[in-house]
């Protein structure tokens, strides 16, 4: 480690400030990301800050917010509803400030465009925020709407005071340039994380000067006060606005890494307009054979969820949003995407990606919706895909300066090989059976593929029917309900005794409170308590648990491996123990 960073083992902030010393002081980096951006400190400040949502917090809490009185209505923050949750949580803090926010849904905002109002300003601060790029269906929204709103030609709502425009280009500006002096919000928040894959832990909110004095701050950390006292309630803070609101020591060795992951980008690409370019490419050639694709009876493979035709850059960023259908047009639930995914190396983004409000009005979920969910077990992040049948979330994928037609070309194999050519299988699905010896039994049935030693290898295995049964299921030895009279035979029952490992077949099994008996009873742990998906280890699948009902036991086998008999019903050997892992979402 440099002498500079250590000294007597403690990191200080004349360490950071002769760190940044000589050609590459502070000054040249802060000019670099202002460069980047083409304009000017004259213009803006950066202020460095660990991440976008560390910015949007920031705003928060230190805007100039009017609470409502007897002669003003006070502030208002506004924000699109196409959001990421970060946006939306500062309404927690504008709370307490007594702050009405207000969720605008972007149709709303573009029939406000066809009216004109009377601009009046009563010294009121208003905020309203947008995304430069919806991170969930990769719409561009209207850079121009910065100024409409700053003038009154376009407004969220109609009250007295000065809109002030908040822009979270975090994702937008990974892979499109973002010209400052063209268009001049007063805020932005940015990560460079996601501009070039490091450093993880730095963003900043670039302020523009004209508007950076209103700011108010409240807590002062080491670093940002002139002078201060302890016995008494006096403090100045510094005059630069960066070292205002820049408490305790910045993470000065990631600021350091941005020279580096700026003059890579330039190197790797030559420059913003190229990736631009090349990632619209992508999506765009993606896209058209995702749209393209069908089963053999013309159903559709793919549901994309967009808000614009993927034409040109300047409405749509690399960004494509779907869920994968059955040939009788049911969603195929995105968790179960995700694992075959991973078997061909393809690293999916899964879920509501952290905007809620996306999440809905595409895949049609309404608020009573995502309160019954959480209800029935599914929280933000698990892999609950699918409720009565209707998806929780979906599946995106997103490209990048590194990505490539191979890249895309892997993926669109995986769909096809995984779906389409499995889908004409599945009317052999009679014909086939398991076999209890031979390489058969290495088979893991819950997947698309084989795992033999290190070698993973395409297979036509059993392809399960995903289609949603819309007739009335006749049981054998009951009468139908309906009018349909085209009989179901259930012919195959498989069980996961232990979740993520291989299938066990049986021809009937007693149906307990939960669902059959013992189905998903266990999990495999790893020596610090964390369970195990088939994501983290794909080779689980080579587990293959039975249970004997005779006995009463679970018995255990794996290749090479000496098999485990365990009881499965003895209280004596049974302890209570509170499970505090994440197993879809439940503890």
């Amino acid at each position: 480690m440099p002498e500079c960073i250590v000294d007597t083992f403690r990191v200080r902030s004349d360490v950071y400030i002769s760190c940044l010393n000589g050609d590459w002081g502070i000054e040249a980096f802060l000019l670099l990301i202002l460069q980047y951006f083409n304009t000017s400190s004259e213009d803006y400040t950066v202020i460095f800050t660990s991440g976008s949502t560390a910015a949007l917090k920031l705003v928060a809490e230190n805007f100039p917010w009017s609470p409502k009185s007897s002669s003003t209505s006070g502030s208002h923050f506004c924000y699109l509803t196409d959001n990421h949750t970060s946006v939306v949580g500062m309404r927690g803090i504008l709370k307490m400030l007594q702050v009405l926010s207000i969720p605008v849904e972007p149709e709303e905002l573009l029939k406000s465009e066809s009216h004109t109002f009377e601009h009046q300003n009563d010294g009121t601060f208003h905020l309203f925020c947008y995304p430069a790029l919806s991170n969930f269906s990769g719409i561009k929204y209207p850079l121009s709407w910065i100024k409409k709103i700053q003038t009154g030609e376009m407004l969220p709502i109609r009250v007295p005071g000065k809109w002030i425009v908040l822009l979270d280009a975090a994702s937008f500006v990974s892979t499109s340039p973002l010209d400052l002096s063209a268009y001049q919000p007063e805020l932005v928040t940015v990560s460079f994380y996601k501009i070039f894959g490091f450093p993880t832990g730095l963003g900043a909110l670039i302020v523009s000067n004209r508007f950076a004095h209103l700011l108010r701050k409240y807590y002062f950390g080491g670093g940002t006060a002139a002078a201060y006292l302890s016995s008494e309630d006096f403090f100045v803070p510094k005059d630069l606005i960066s070292s205002r609101f820049e408490d305790g020591t910045v993470s000065f060795l990631d600021i350091i890494a941005l020279k580096h992951g700026f003059e890579a980008l330039q190197n790797l690409t030559g420059g913003m307009e190229n990736i631009k370019n090349h990632t619209h490419a992508l999506t765009s050639y993606t896209y058209n054979v995702l749209a393209a694709l069908h089963y053999a009876n013309g159903r559709p493979v793919i549901r994309i969820y967009t808000d614009t035709e993927v034409r040109t850059f300047d409405v749509q960023g690399p960004i494509i949003n779907f869920n994968v259908l059955d040939e009788s047009g049911g969603v195929i639930g995105y968790s179960q995407v995700d694992k075959l995914a991973s078997l061909y190396n393809i690293h999916l983004r899964t879920g509501c990606f952290c905007n809620t409000g996306a999440c809905q009005r595409h895949l049609g979920i309404a608020n009573a919706d995502v309160k019954s969910n959480l209800q029935a077990g599914h929280v933000c992040g698990d892999n609950i895909d699918l409720i009565d049948g209707r998806p929780t979330g979906s599946v995106r994928i997103s490209f990048g300066f590194m990505s490539t037609f191979d890249d895309a070309k892997v993926f669109l194999t995986f769909i096809v090989e995984t779906f389409i050519k499995r889908s004409s299988q599945s009317n052999k699905l009679e014909k086939l059976s398991l076999s209890d010896s031979g390489s058969n039994e290495e088979k893991c049935i819950n997947g698309s593929r084989e795992i033999t030693g290190n070698t993973v290898a395409s297979q036509d295995h059993i392809f399960s029917n995903l289609s949603t049964v819309d007739q009335t299921c006749i049981c054998k030895g009951r009468k139908t309900m309906g009018t349909n009279t085209k009989a179901i035979t259930l012919r195959y029952i498989y069980l996961y005794p232990i979740k993520a490992c291989a299938a066990f077949q049986v021809t009937q099994w007693p149906v307990a409170e939960q669902g059959l008996l013992f189905d998903r009873n266990w999990m495999i742990v790893n020596e610090n308590g964390v369970c195990l998906s088939q994501k983290q280890e794909p080779r689980l699948c080579l587990i293959r648990p039975s249970i004997d009902m005779m006995k009463n036991k679970m018995i255990i086998k794996a290749t090479g491996m000496t098999s485990i008999e365990i009881p499965i019903n003895d209280e004596r050997n049974l302890t209570a123990q509170l499970c505090q892992n994440k197993v879809c979402g439940d503890r």
